[in-house]
């Protein structure tokens, strides 16, 4: 994909590093665990703590397949098979946030970059239907790459030599924001009410 033209050529490129779900789109995991919790009578934390210690780093890893991953979760559970409505969750909860309205002026003043611990066949659809992919140079998810955050690979992956004090981050997990921070990142957290889209005007000088 290609880079978007910047309105103050000559000076470093910068680059704005964006999460997927929490930043741009919605995130589709609570409301998995309650909908896994209301089909197997378990209490949504408990899925959670489940997924996290049974399925989460091979998942988005692309370590354990789709498949695998729904069956799996279901014999974990104590049901036979997993609902389909399971995954009609995931679709549905990955709605377009506001912010995506602010893509092309973000674009015309750095360079759009997405990193997301996801699975490529959720994010993907949800991506190209609301018509998002064109507006990022690099999109690095999790199950295509291997690289799981906050681990350090998968920031350097994406951003390779880029110099990190050209870059802002965006994620709505603290794990990943410390990881991208301690590497030398400026990082900011969103924030549910969408006020970090402030700081990056300010940022961005737009």
């Amino acid at each position: 994909m290609r880079s978007q033209p910047r309105l103050q050529r000559g000076l470093p490129e910068r680059t704005l590093l964006l999460d997927a779900c929490g930043v741009l789109l919605g995130e589709p995991m609570e409301p998995l665990f309650r909908a896994v919790a209301a089909s197997s009578g378990l209490r949504p934390a408990a899925v959670a703590e489940l997924f996290r210690q049974r399925f989460r780093d091979d998942l988005w890893a692309g370590r354990m397949g789709e498949t695998s991953f729904w069956s799996s979760l279901a014999t974990a559970c104590g049901l036979e098979r997993a609902p389909a409505v399971w995954r009609t969750v995931i679709d549905q909860s990955m709605r377009a946030m506001p912010v995506v309205h602010r893509l092309p002026s973000w674009g015309r003043q750095a360079r759009l970059a997405l990193i997301s611990n996801h699975r490529h066949e959720w994010l993907v659809p949800r991506l190209e239907a609301l018509a998002l992919t064109s507006h990022f140079s690099e999109v690095s998810i999790s199950s295509i790459t291997g690289a799981v955050k906050p681990d350090q690979a998968a920031y350097d992956r994406v951003l390779g030599s880029t110099d990190r004090a050209q870059i802002l981050y965006v994620d709505d997990k603290l794990a990943n924001i410390a990881a991208a921070r301690s590497l030398g990142i400026t990082s900011l957290l969103a924030d549910a009410d969408g006020r970090w889209t402030n700081e990056v005007d300010a940022w961005l000088e737009c």
